[in-house]
């Protein structure tokens, strides 16, 4: 049975009754299930990415860094095994590490292709939520993301990037001005000066 469409943050409720036109009475009816939708939608949580080599999922293989990239100073992972993060984390087992250096470069960013135009605006999707945590070491730096290129800046104390502890970050998707239902990348970066490494995860969507 294929439910179609389904909502988010929502209960649904769903029964399989028996039918014996030669018996009476001819219904028998089942027991009542129900299931929850989630109450949003998973951009990426970094649960999916290890260092097996020759099967795609090391993270920096998703999520392009400066390596061999002119003015990017980012760098997507850790250089010694494991390549994420695996203690700091926002939710579930791992995060991104995102190691920026604007000293020598004017930006340091990490950027996601998807295979396939995502519709950022099914559901009622509103808003893109991400978290991150910033290092104590870590010097200057502001955050920003770009959705098909167009930037949104971060807004809040430019010394979060610093503090040692999670951060959630709510984007408005309609002050993008890009067409929402046609999203072929993300880029997470930092621009403005100094280095450090900031943690990415539980990249979401919500109404």
């Amino acid at each position: 049975f294929e439910a179609g469409p389904l909502a988010l943050a929502t209960t649904y409720f769903w029964r399989v009754d028996e039918i014996n036109q030669a018996q009476t009475p001819a219904v028998w009816q089942g027991q009542v299930w129900s299931f929850s939708t989630n109450a949003f939608l998973v951009v990426d949580d970094m649960e999916s990415y290890n260092d097996e080599e020759g099967q795609g999922t090391r993270i920096y293989e998703t999520w392009a860094d400066g390596w061999n990239v002119a003015g990017n100073g980012g760098q997507v992972g850790y250089l010694t095994v494991p390549s994420v993060e695996k203690t700091l984390v926002h939710g579930g087992k791992q995060s991104m590490p995102l190691l920026y250096d604007n000293k020598s470069e004017p930006y340091s960013e990490t950027t996601r292709t998807f295979d396939a135009p995502h519709d950022w605006t099914r559901f009622g999707i509103k808003t893109l939520v991400l978290h991150f945590r910033g290092d104590a070491a870590n010097t200057g730096g502001k955050l920003y993301v770009k959705i098909n290129g167009i930037k949104a800046t971060y807004g809040g104390d430019a010394g979060d990037v610093a503090r040692p502890d999670w951060t959630q970050w709510s984007i408005d998707l309609a002050s993008l001005g890009t067409n929402l239902q046609n999203v072929t990348k993300m880029t997470i970066g930092l621009e403005g000066g100094g280095s450090g490494t900031v943690l990415i995860d539980d990249v979401q969507l919500w109404p």
